[in-house]
């Protein structure tokens, strides 16, 4: 099999979905596929050090940006984050894509490629530029389409709000013009939710994979003994100081927690709300209480992790979770926001889900978890051995999720195979009253 990987990012120093195609094209060649990619200049130097075998690094195109593109990421800088990332990220992408698309083409009939892979942007909103390129094309997987619980949409901006919401409007009009996603022959979703925020008319078959993973060769289980009631239970916090993150609810739950046992907050990260958390647990008197630890190289970050006893997720809006499954899969039970990504990766057995009916009640109900787990060693323990199991038995780990894309792509191309003699493209209409084909 002969794939292309076409992405803007590829790179495991960046944060999120820039690490997935590089994921991607290592497993797929561990398993005998044929892998090219082509992605942003700006990944050369880090793929050149990661890849110093020049057989190895010839796999490897490269666009560059335009006069017009740096001239639009300058004006950015003035421009509120979603405005510039909903909109003017959208047109800096489209640049790139539509010029990486006439080097995909070129490449599709160099090497015969038999199968275009986008794995990145995984908004199903997002454009892409991958149509018509000679070779049947697989989007995904897209994880996306949701907004903040009903009792917590306060927390989003008016600009926020109407610039997201402008974004999808403009969306639907951007993917008729450029009908990646409509004419791709696949699209994996992360969910049904996904499915129904992706554009509408899309014709290609439609795969349900999980959208994060965790590489078990790096997170392995730790050893977790169970603790004496003088030893402090540690609940740690790894992820962004932002609104969507649920930090301020954390440290509002924390300071009931506090009150009634003997645990600790270990906090991993940085970002815009830093300051005012700070001020906030000095406001509550729990200096002694809450470690502020700031952004972590992710070495240092995961020994700190596998030191700790609970994972902690009050994220209200978040499509994924992919630091809570490296969690789970060294072992940690998890205390989680009954919502999207995180909502959907963990249950019962392995942690506790905590309801967004209020705010009120977010809070109490964080609270609540926290001192249960606390006065419990066993079920910590018992949760724990859960996480790993569902890790490992649900698609959750790179390597099944790969397993599963490798056999999406082969039936992709027996498809196409038994209906050369019409076409690749498939016919079929999408119906969004049976979204998902297991």
């Amino acid at each position: 099999m002969k794939v292309l990987i076409a992405t803007e990012n590829a790179s495991m120093r960046m944060s999120g979905e820039a690490a997935l195609p590089i994921y991607y094209f290592e497993r797929l060649r561990q398993r005998g596929v044929d892998v090219w990619m082509v992605c942003h200049e700006r990944n050369r130097e880090e793929l050149r050090e990661r890849y110093p075998n020049d057989e190895d690094f010839q796999k490897f195109y490269f666009i560059e940006d335009t006069s017009l593109q740096k001239k639009i990421n300058n004006a950015g800088e003035w421009i509120p984050f979603r405005v510039r990332d909903l909109i003017l990220g959208q047109w800096v992408h489209w640049i790139t894509q539509s010029r990486a698309r006439l080097l995909v083409k070129d490449l599709v009939k160099k090497f015969d490629i038999q199968l275009v892979f986008e794995p990145a942007p995984i908004s199903p909103k997002a454009l892409s530029c991958m149509y018509d390129v000679g070779a049947p094309v697989a989007i995904g997987p897209l994880c996306g389409g949701m907004d903040f619980p009903p009792a917590f949409r306060h927390l989003e901006s008016p600009i926020g709000r109407i610039s997201t919401q402008l974004g999808r409007v403009m969306s639907e009009i951007v993917n008729r013009i450029v009908p990646g996603k409509v004419q791709a022959e696949v699209l994996l979703v992360a969910n049904q939710r996904t499915a129904k925020a992706l554009p509408k008319g899309c014709r290609g078959k439609i795969y349900e994979v999980v959208e994060s993973g965790v590489d078990l060769s790096l997170w392995k289980p730790t050893p977790r003994p169970i603790k004496d009631a003088s030893q402090p239970t540690r609940f740690v916090y790894m992820a962004r100081f932002v609104d969507q993150k649920g930090i301020p609810f954390l440290i509002e739950a924390f300071k009931q927690v506090a009150a009634k046992t003997n645990s600790v907050l270990e906090l991993i990260g940085d970002g815009e709300l830093y300051q005012s958390i700070k001020n906030q647990v000095a406001a509550l008197g729990l200096q002694d209480r809450v470690v502020f630890h700031g952004r972590l190289p992710l070495e240092t970050a995961a020994e700190l992790v596998r030191e700790c006893d609970v994972y902690m997720v009050p994220a209200i809006r978040d499509c994924g979770g992919c630091a809570m499954l490296e969690a789970m899969a060294i072992g940690m039970p998890v205390i989680a926001a009954n919502w999207a990504g995180p909502g959907e990766y963990a249950d019962p057995s392995c942690g506790i889900l905590v309801d967004l009916n209020t705010q009120e009640e977010f809070i109490n109900g964080l609270a609540a978890a926290m001192i249960r787990l606390s006065e419990s060693p066993e079920l910590r323990l018992q949760m724990g051995e859960a996480s790993l199991q569902r890790v490992r038995s649900n698609y959750l780990d790179w390597d099944s999720k790969v397993d599963r894309i490798v056999e999406i792509f082969e039936e992709t191309l027996a498809a196409q195979k038994k209906n050369s003699s019409v076409s690749y493209r498939p016919s079929l209409t999408w119906n969004k009253s049976n979204l998902v084909e297991q």
